[in-house]
């Protein structure tokens, strides 16, 4: 029975600690971060290319790298409050809904240990992008305006921004909110100047 009991103790402690590496490696996101089910982009295996959209623009600044990855770049605060270019490495191919779902999923938490963090609040959703000839939208779900204070809300919108231009320098970016053009947002009813900068 004492071999049984030791056998069962260390099977356990192994299960505790593979369970640990999961939730805690370094290339793990924060488990409170998420993005729906509804976002058009939920659900690609990292290494399933993206279906090819005849509406979607060629992507210019996409880099492929040695190891047949793509850089995929999203913009986070660093410890002193300054917006800086965050790249992942995947298998797909960049888009402006590949750049917005990492966005919204936040800094791995290696990053976040680093100081690195994000004013978008979390489980934020991506309704949609829709392209109309020289713009993009932007639909996000309302709880992007939840939380913080008027330079939050600048510092979220200027995130999204500098993420969406990265890929689409030219266009104009609209922000919509449950399927509706922003025109003020947050709690403090700041004013958001479209299309955003």
């Amino acid at each position: 029975m004492g071999t049984f009991f030791k056998t069962f103790f260390f099977c356990l402690i192994l299960s505790l600690a593979f369970l640990g590496y999961k939730l805690l490696g370094n290339d793990s996101y924060n488990t409170d971060l998420f993005v729906s089910k509804n976002s058009s982009v939920f659900g690609l295996h990292p290494d399933e290319p993206e279906k090819k959209n005849e509406n979607q623009p060629e992507n210019k600044a996409a880099l492929q790298t040695k190891n047949n990855k793509y850089e995929h770049i999203c913009y986070f605060y660093s410890q002193g409050g300054k917006l800086q270019k965050t790249t992942r490495e995947l298998s797909f191919e960049p888009s402006v809904e590949h750049a917005v779902t990492l966005l919204l999923k936040g800094p791995y938490i290696a990053e976040t240990k680093k100081g690195v963090y994000s004013e978008i609040p979390v489980n934020v959703d991506l309704i949609g992008i829709k392209r109309e000839n020289n713009t993009i939208i932007v639909n996000l779900s309302s709880n992007f305006g939840n939380g913080g204070g008027t330079q939050s809300v600048n510092n979220r919108i200027a995130q999204l921004s500098k993420t969406v231009k990265y890929l689409e320098p030219n266009k104009k970016i609209y922000l919509y909110i449950e399927g509706k053009e922003v025109e003020y947002l947050g709690g403090d009813g700041v004013y958001v100047k479209q299309p955003l900068d």
